[in-house]
């Protein structure tokens, strides 16, 4: 007798089964979409940089104008920063901020007199950039690194 109540609590919970895993294809069919959708969304917004670069290239060919080209560029740069911000992405604006090896990458160091200047960044060679709070690429960087040899043996930085 004990038997006869089993099998239908077998085929219920087959049931409930067959239901978790359609919805969870179901679910990661949606996410796959909807990552879709938001780099075809981003593709979209960068077609108008595209061709507004290609329209700034023709137009500096054409005059022959080197204030016209920079200009160009610079809005280009602008319109291309404001695509990616509202994409959530965060430049990384490195100088006069103290070192830090999460968010900068030192690419070389120069010698500072003011020892207040010793593990600050003095030139950002190429920005950085943040999404969502991970890094996806750090800050290029020129660290101060102060001539008095007391002050570098004390700071783990240069240790």
């Amino acid at each position: 007798m004990a038997s006869a109540p089993a099998e239908p609590d077998r085929a219920a919970a087959l049931g409930a089964l067959r239901s978790l895993e359609a919805t969870e294809a179901r679910i990661e069919r949606n996410a796959k979409r909807e990552i879709e959708d938001a780099r075809g969304k981003l593709v979209m917004e960068l077609f108008p940089v595209l061709d507004n670069l290609d329209r700034t290239l023709e137009a500096a060919q054409q005059h022959r104008s080197e204030a016209a080209l920079l200009e160009g560029v610079r809005m280009l740069r602008a319109q291309l920063d404001g695509v990616l911000a509202r994409y959530g992405v965060e430049q990384i604006d490195a100088t006069n901020q103290r070192f830090d090896p999460t968010l900068h990458e030192a690419i070389g160091v120069t010698a500072v007199a003011d020892p207040r200047a010793h593990g600050v960044v003095i030139h950002q060679a190429q920005p950085g950039y943040q999404y969502a709070g991970r890094l996806l690429r750090p800050a290029k960087v020129i660290v101060g690194k102060s001539a008095r040899p007391s002050q570098r043996a004390s700071d783990p930085f240069w240790r």
